[in-house]
């Protein structure tokens, strides 16, 4: 079947935040052959790509895209033991909500983060004390440069918070990933939110089942209604040196950290931003904060990318001047 390629096709319904003008090429892509013959086309019409997901951590200018917008549509799931392949475009939480069904420990605590697969491991996606590193056992990538298919294991990968190979190096294209899960796996409740749910019920956790519905009431209960627009956490949890935290530690003591292992502290963005800055609820025009969680942008209605940027700017030099401590933004610009 022929390639269907578009023209200027508005991007804001193909994000979450619904913001952004046109892209001047969009395809959707169901196989490698046809992420194969898009490349071709873009590189003959010397245009630049983007390759989109679900859409849920990217901001559109108003501008819109001058090159080749790629949405990844491939499918398939496989099952071979505790080992789970599933295509780049399939939606993140049906695969984990997949995994559960059969048994299968390990993504549980990443249910419900929007995006798909392919999103998963170029961001390395995280919540609740788990990486999607930590069960990722290979992902095939299409390498523009050769147009072959090329397989990296965990170790090649180069994860780290929210980064991978795949987010450095834009001729990677990744178009499946492998989780190596397991039949036996411990609850990984320690963390603060997913505690307290447990101690609230007082029930002592032991089933997968039950740690998906937790994560998944825990989630739903501080992400605004899908009628809202949102790019999900708009900045990455900051990452310091000791010496800082022990000083912002003195000047604010319910500070929230987590010990990296490595000498550094990764403080709580959502905390600095809610005690430290009292963003919540915060509103320019139609952008804003939601009420419930400082890490959320939202669109009420008529934002623009500018507007919702202009806001996390104002957001980001707040902090800078409280606490010195700079964020990061974790959401993808376009």
């Amino acid at each position: 079947m022929a390639l269907h390629i578009l023209e200027q096709v508005p991007l804001a319904p193909f994000t979450t935040m619904h913001v952004g003008g046109n892209a001047r090429f969009f395809v959707r892509v169901k196989s490698i052959e046809d992420l194969q013959e898009s490349i071709l086309f873009a590189r003959a019409k010397n245009l630049s790509i983007f390759i989109l997901g679900s859409g849920s951590n990217i901001l559109v200018s108003g501008d819109g895209y001058s090159g080749l917008v790629i949405k990844i549509e491939l499918k398939g799931i496989t099952y071979e033991n505790s080992r789970v392949t599933a295509g780049a475009g399939e939606v993140w939480d049906e695969v984990v909500r997949g995994v559960v069904q059969y048994n299968l420990w390990g993504i549980e605590n990443l249910s419900l983060v929007p995006g798909t697969v392919g999103g998963a491991s170029v961001q390395n996606i995280g919540a609740y004390g788990v990486e999607a590193c930590d069960t990722i056992f290979s992902v095939e990538a299409l390498d523009t440069e050769t147009m072959q298919i090329k397989t990296f294991l965990r170790k090649e990968c180069e994860f780290g918070y929210r980064e991978s190979i795949f987010k450095k190096n834009k001729n990677l294209i990744v178009v499946s990933v492998s989780f190596e899960l397991t039949e036996n796996g411990v609850p990984r409740v320690d963390y603060e939110d997913v505690k307290k749910y447990f101690e609230k019920k007082k029930v002592i956790v032991s089933t997968l089942v039950e740690i998906r519905e937790a994560i998944v009431a825990i989630r739903t209960r501080k992400m605004p209604a899908p009628s809202i627009g949102t790019a999900g956490s708009f900045f990455k949890n900051p990452i310091v040196e000791v010496s800082q935290y022990e000083a912002l530690k003195i000047q604010f003591p319910g500070i929230k950290a987590y010990p990296q292992g490595d000498s550094t502290i990764k403080l709580s963005a959502a905390w600095l931003l809610d005690h430290v800055g009292k963003w919540c609820g915060v509103r320019r025009g139609d952008a804003g904060v939601y009420e419930k969680q400082a890490l959320i942008l939202v669109n009420y209605g008529k934002a623009t990318a500018e507007e919702i940027l202009s806001l996390a700017h104002e957001m980001r030099c707040d902090i800078k001047e409280k606490t010195n401590v700079l964020l990061e933004e974790e959401v993808v610009m376009l």
